[in-house]
């Protein structure tokens, strides 16, 4: 091709370029009209931190208990969780008591919708104490034998991996309230040590129920 025919070109198809420009307009403005007024509508996926009171209920050595704590920790792109967490049993006494405390990782979905999902779990560790009654017969005089119950206390670290599945209810950009149900899995550090298996711990095994309010941003 000669120049004098690339010059013809260039009016030509500046002139089909003209013609097509208010028609390219016209159809983005209505594009950007359907994002914004339709049922469509176009989020800015973000990163941020955020911190949430949680409390659970909890079955602890044949018990319901309560637990309080918290989480928290980074969201990247509103669905993956890495951070920390930790709980403390409420109603404490000689008798019981138990924390603990680790990472926390998760993922959540239709962080979009009013209604979303999410799943998350604790690896870590702590340590609990419980009582296990023993009963016996005390012989008396007479040949009479007497039941006697005693209370031995245990006291013992422990491994802890608890998951829970949460149901997400968005209040606003930066708040959600949480509702989960978990099951927590203890482990004795010192299984086999002494040449026995570790005591106790399908007693720290339990159901749990939570509820958490999660105040931050990354949404």
């Amino acid at each position: 091709m000669t120049f004098r025919s690339r010059a013809g070109v260039v009016p030509v198809a500046a002139l089909l370029v003209v013609s097509l420009l208010p028609r390219a307009v016209a159809a983005q403005n209505a594009e950007s009209a359907q994002l914004t007024s339709g049922p469509m509508t176009v989020q800015r996926v973000g990163n941020g931190a955020f911190i949430a009171p949680d409390f659970k209920i909890t079955d602890f050595n044949g018990k319901a208990c309560g637990l309080v704590g918290a989480y928290g920790g980074w969201l990247a792109e509103q669905t993956f969780l890495i951070g920390a967490g930790g709980y403390w049993l409420t109603d404490t006494s000689h008798e019981r008591d138990m924390w603990y405390f680790g990472l926390v990782t998760g993922v959540y979905l239709y962080q979009d919708r009013p209604v979303g999902v999410g799943f998350k779990a604790l690896i870590g560790g702590g340590e609990a104490t419980f009582g296990q009654q023993y009963t016996y017969l005390e012989p008396r005089r007479g040949g009479v034998a007497t039941p006697v119950t005693v209370t031995n206390l245990y006291h013992t670290g422990m491994f802890v991996f608890e998951p829970e599945a949460d149901v997400v209810v968005h209040l606003s950009e930066h708040m959600k309230l949480t509702g989960g149900v978990g099951y927590r899995i203890t482990g004795d550090p010192y299984y086999g040590y002494y040449g026995y298996y570790g005591y106790g711990d399908n007693r720290l095994h339990g159901v749990t129920g939570s509820i958490a309010l999660q105040i931050g941003g990354g949404f």
